[in-house]
């Protein structure tokens, strides 16, 4: 492990109060985060796009839902279809997912390089980081992590989606409403499916963000930061608001007695606080 940092003879430029000097919060690259929502977007796009195009071609018979409670054919061909849709876009989405995750988990990592590197020299100019990017050991470990939870969550999309389409059609089979039923099923889940991509990119852009720039701040000695809630939330936790200001150990973070256990900023679902690097020294 590396020893702390030295304390510099002369005062310190940027010390807000005794015994603490402040970095620079880590901000997410909201650049990332829309790059990957827009990478999302144009495979959902796709999908909600050629789903609505076929379910209108299996409904496009003028008296065929006379016969959708009677005639067992038209379930048949929905569940043939619907079962070609999702094998279709669960390869299509399968196999573009881990480039799509690699990608992501590039671009985070040279933002948290960056990120990192700027907080250091708010703190001090004798504190460096070497300017290659690491991504060997425990880095490397947080990077593999980071690419196998995005594959899993992007591969969830189109069986998601899908699975839920499927069922909406042999309801509308049976009741007999055809796409009287689905089109307003499809509207809604289409909003659905895009909001959940939005939030896979946000949540994940965060999550990537904290994991990486804990460990390189480790590597220099960098232990403790002040926890620094964001406004903005429709709904904030509020344990998070009065965890705003406090400071904690970046390897163990704060209790959240609202979740029982200890989180770190970023790190619960929808959660946009930040962590803001602190270095501590003994005043003579």
């Amino acid at each position: 492990m590396p020893e702390p940092p030295a304390r510099r003879k002369q005062p310190w430029s940027n010390r807000s109060q005794k015994g603490i000097i402040k970095g620079k919060p880590l901000n997410p690259c909201a650049a990332i985060e829309q790059r990957y929502y827009n990478a999302l977007h144009v495979l959902i796009a796709r999908m909600l796009a050629d789903t609505e195009l076929e379910l209108r071609k299996l409904f496009k018979t003028e008296h065929a839902e006379e016969y959708f409670a009677q005639d067992a054919s038209i379930s048949s061909q929905a569940r043939i279809l619907t079962n070609a849709l999702i094998k279709k876009y669960t390869d299509l989405f399968a196999s573009l997912s881990r480039p799509m995750a690699e990608e992501f988990a590039r671009e985070s990592n040279k933002s948290s390089d960056i990120a990192v590197k700027s907080s250091i020299r708010h703190l001090s100019d004798e504190l460096t980081l070497s300017t290659k990017t690491i991504t060997s050991g425990p880095l490397n470990d947080i990077l593999t992590a980071t690419v196998a939870e995005n594959v899993g969550l992007i591969k969830s999309i189109p069986a998601q989606y899908l699975g839920g389409v499927q069922g909406a059609v042999m309801r509308s089979i049976t009741t007999g409403n055809g796409m009287q039923d689905l089109v307003p099923y499809l509207q809604k889940h289409k909003g659905i499916t895009l909001r959940r991509a939005r939030f896979i990119a946000q949540d994940q852009t965060k999550k990537a963000m904290t994991a990486l720039s804990f460990e390189r701040m480790k590597r220099v000695g960098i232990t403790s930061a002040i926890w620094r809630h964001t406004s903005g939330s429709r709904h904030p936790r509020k344990t998070h608001i009065d965890m705003d200001g406090k400071q904690f150990n970046i390897s163990e973070g704060l209790y959240d007695s609202a979740v029982k256990k200890n989180v770190k900023p970023g790190e619960l679902p929808g959660c946009a606080c930040r962590a803001q690097p602190i270095l501590q020294f003994n005043e003579d």
